[in-house]
């Protein structure tokens, strides 16, 4: 009988050592924070989505990484806006790339002497697979917790699929967002503050960003600008996103109103940043466009309106 106790004692101790092993991979248990779980391998592009990125060169373009001004430093590719905003409580990244293309991003992050491990947040500006493609591994491989815009949401979670314009053409790896940031939100990292403002209309959860960044007094208004572009949407008799129309002439006010000393964007040439940057040799201030802000909302909303006419028009000859 005591060798039957001794023995089931032994057992019980066993079972509870191997219980309080930690996981084999030594990274910790990845469930309470699922932007540390892995990115799904099973992700395949279609060629409708090849097609688009090849052409599209400028979006894997290798570019050198850069300080934009203060503590906000361009890491993304030549085509493709990726802000990375540092500060001593943990710095944010802000978008992704296109699927496949996180190692040039991280590569830059790296060259700059940042660990990746450093970064808290990853913001995303709308959820299509040009700015989002890259952030399920940028999330596993930083353990960031994704931000996006609430209504953006849905599709990033489902990887673009069913996308009101796209449908499941340009897809790519799912991904949690870990937080919603709502209309006007301000989102504190320690002693650095960022703003989400909705610009719905080229997604439902387009966001444009705001933040200050410092050299010594002098701090300037930093605007990652959402897209305010319709290339090929349904502008009329859209029963996937009904109110677009709407949502477009709401955020081209919103943008044009907004504090803006040095205009950002998802593209860069959407508010002539490459311009600007090839003058800062000769004028230090060259990327600082108080007027880009307005210009670039003026523009899209005349190319806005040009292509509505056209939809109206075309709307009312078939009847």
């Amino acid at each position: 009988m005591r060798l039957l106790i001794a023995a089931i004692l032994v057992l019980g101790l066993t079972v509870q050592a191997a219980r309080a092993q930690p996981p084999a991979s030594g990274q910790g248990n990845t469930a309470g924070n699922p932007s540390r779980a892995a990115p799904r391998e099973s992700f395949r592009m279609p060629a409708s989505e090849q097609k688009n990125i090849a052409g599209n060169p400028s979006w894997t373009a290798p570019q050198k990484p850069f300080r934009i001004y203060g503590n906000t430093w361009y890491v993304g590719p030549h085509g493709l806006g990726v802000f990375l905003i540092t500060a001593r409580t943990g710095d944010v990244l802000i978008d992704g790339g296109v699927p496949g293309d996180a190692s040039l991003i991280e590569a830059n992050i790296r060259s700059l002497g940042v660990s990746l491990r450093n970064i808290k947040w990853i913001l995303n500006s709308h959820a299509h697979s040009d700015h989002a493609g890259g952030i399920a591994q940028l999330a596993h491989d930083t353990g960031a917790q994704l931000i996006a815009g609430a209504a953006d949401t849905p599709l990033l979670e489902r990887g673009g699929h069913d996308d009101p314009e796209y449908d499941d053409r340009f897809p790519f790896p799912p991904v949690h967002v870990s937080r919603m940031a709502n209309d006007g939100e301000s989102l504190h990292l320690g002693d650095l503050v960022l703003t989400a403002h909705a610009t719905p209309g080229h997604t439902r959860g387009n966001t444009t960003w705001t933040w200050l960044s410092c050299e010594g007094t002098r701090c300037l208004h930093m605007v990652d600008v959402g897209s305010l572009s319709a290339p090929g949407f349904k502008l009329i008799g859209n029963a996937r996103y009904p109110d677009n129309v709407k949502d477009f002439e709401h955020s081209f006010a919103v943008v044009a109103a907004l504090p803006c000393d040095i205009p950002l964007a998802p593209h860069p040439d959407m508010v002539n940043f490459w311009a600007r940057v090839a003058k800062r040799s000769r004028d230090a201030n060259a990327l600082i466009d108080p007027t880009g802000c307005r210009a670039y909302a003026k523009a899209a909303r005349a190319n806005f309106e040009v292509e509505l006419a056209k939809q109206r028009a075309d709307t009312a000859s078939e009847k």
